[in-house]
């Protein structure tokens, strides 16, 4: 038996960091608007005739062996898959093969798909029912076991409902809207719409941590930085469903100039040179996915100039990664 899960990574527009519990609650709710791309975190399971366990990362090029899943480590580079087979772990013998199309670091949440991908391959050889807001609440939880620091949700339910994902945080969890289908959002974005990597890799926990603890201790603009965040993720959420896009590089590059003003290290002189780059060859926006500190660049342009925007990011060193929106989510093929 096999069974091979994959679940899209996501870009973010506007508002990561206030998914993060609590701190949402302690900013009187807050919003993220994300959509999920063609980018995938991959999980193939299969049942071996003995030998136990075999836990496999392709892109890390790691691998073990195990007798049983109460004998697979919590540390080291495959700490967090071993951690969510000990949560669910399967009966009888399998092999688990994980892999990441995202480059290491991104920032595009590939860790948190490969959780819900994983996630529900494990439920589905239990034979364990579980929707989609299970498994973003239990994958979240886990995630933040490991990390030992507060983990939002904005990628794990890009990675469960694909699309895009226009996310309100408060009191009772998070609702999710999406623009209509007949909106013409998709066809509008993704012409405009250019990923690159900036070749520097980063951590998402541990600034979003320290941001988390200079909003508690009312450090610096903080507080008042992510508010507005919080505020400009809602304007780009009502243009996204009034469809005045036009609004959008404008909000888009402002919730940029704040929160590379939020710790030290969000912003670099590499990512600084890259996006003057873009922005010298027409873009109208650019910003960095996820908490910052390096990973993959969102650039907004005109189509026109899309082509000089693409090849002034690679003259600045980075990396442009070809990529649509994914409506799909989550996909399960058995054999």
């Amino acid at each position: 038996m096999e069974i091979r899960i994959s679940a899209p990574n996501r870009i973010d527009l506007a508002g990561g960091t206030t998914d993060l519990y609590p701190l949402y609650l302690f900013m009187e709710g807050g919003c993220t608007v994300n959509a999920a791309v063609t980018l995938y975190s991959v999980v193939t399971l299969r049942s071996r005739i003995s030998g136990g366990l075999r836990v496999v990362s392709e892109d890390l090029g790691e691998r073990l062996e195990a007798p049983h899943p109460e004998s697979l480590p919590l540390d080291g580079p495959l700490g967090l898959i071993n951690r969510t087979v000990r949560v669910l772990p399967p009966q009888g013998n399998w092999e688990i093969v994980t892999a990441n199309q995202a480059p290491p670091g991104s920032g595009l949440g590939a860790s948190s798909a490969l959780l819900i991908a994983l996630l529900t391959g494990l439920m589905q050889i239990r034979g364990v029912q579980g929707d989609r807001l299970d498994k973003v609440d239990l994958a979240a939880n886990i995630e933040a076991a490991h990390i030992g620091v507060p983990a939002g949700k904005q990628d794990h339910i890009a990675a469960a409902f694909g699309g895009v994902s226009l996310l309100d945080f408060g009191y009772y969890g998070f609702a999710r809207k999406t623009p209509s289908d007949d909106s013409g959002f998709t066809d509008w974005l993704e012409p405009r719409l250019v990923l690159s990597y900036t070749g520097e890799g980063r951590f998402s926990g541990m600034n979003n941590w320290e941001v988390t603890k200079a909003f508690i201790d009312s450090k610096g603009s903080v507080r008042e930085g992510l508010i507005q965040i919080r505020e400009l993720a809602r304007e780009v959420s009502s243009a996204v469903l009034s469809s005045k896009y036009e609004d959008l590089p404008r909000l888009i590059q402002s919730e940029w100039e704040i929160r590379r003003t939020l710790a030290p290290g969000v912003s670099t002189p590499r990512i600084e040179a890259i996006m003057e780059a873009a922005r010298g060859a027409g873009a109208l926006a650019s910003k960095i996915c996820g908490a910052g500190g390096g990973g993959c660049m969102i650039t907004l342009t005109s189509p026109a100039r899309r082509d000089a925007v693409q090849t002034a990011l690679g003259e600045a060193g980075a990396r442009v990664i070809p990529v649509k929106i994914d409506q799909r989510g989550l996909r399960t093929e058995k054999s």
